[in-house]
């Protein structure tokens, strides 16, 4: 399944903003990437062969992202929202969008690469257009997939809100 435009995400609870944030809490592992490409991938190197939801929280702010086995997925998929007092409960309300910085690398090779691909149709070099056309759709393919985080991420949430479990 493809992400490209954000989806909007919100679940209701019956448990107080306090209580669900210490959920969250001990659900994830605290972590901010802080555009550094370095530190996401010594951190993707920590824990190459777990199956992880890290991400950050400040004050009702929260980011989750997830992480699967075996994978450098440090562009994926992540959960960007708040957490905000809701009558009796708490309501948990975002979006599932891929990072900014993904959005604007992967639009600006995607418009390049069709530019260059116009480029060569005009001067008549087929077999140049067809591969750089190929290259902007391989880019679109791969930097904008989702392959299942956001059911992933959803889940998690709905086991944060969940009324019945401990959230363990």
């Amino acid at each position: 399944m493809m992400i490209i435009l954000p989806r909007k995400l919100r679940l209701r609870s019956d448990l107080t903003v306090k209580q669900l944030t210490a959920r969250f809490d001990r659900k994830i592992i605290p972590f901010k990437a802080r555009g550094s490409v370095i530190g996401v991938s010594s951190f993707i190197k920590k824990y190459r062969t777990s199956e992880v939801f890290y991400g950050s929280r400040n004050g009702g702010k929260i980011r989750v992202s997830h992480h699967a086995p075996k994978k450098t997925d440090g562009s994926s998929t992540t959960f960007y929202g708040c957490i905000l007092p809701d009558g009796e409960g708490s309501v948990i309300t975002g979006r599932l969008m891929k990072p900014l910085s993904t959005c604007i690398f992967g639009g600006t090779c995607i418009v390049v690469s069709l530019f260059l691909a116009l480029v060569c149709l005009a001067i008549k070099l087929y077999a140049g257009a067809a591969a750089f056309a190929a290259a902007g759709v391989l880019t679109l393919l791969l930097l904008f997939r989702d392959s299942g985080k956001s059911e992933k991420l959803r889940a998690l949430l709905e086991k944060l809100t969940d009324n019945n479990t401990k959230g363990d």
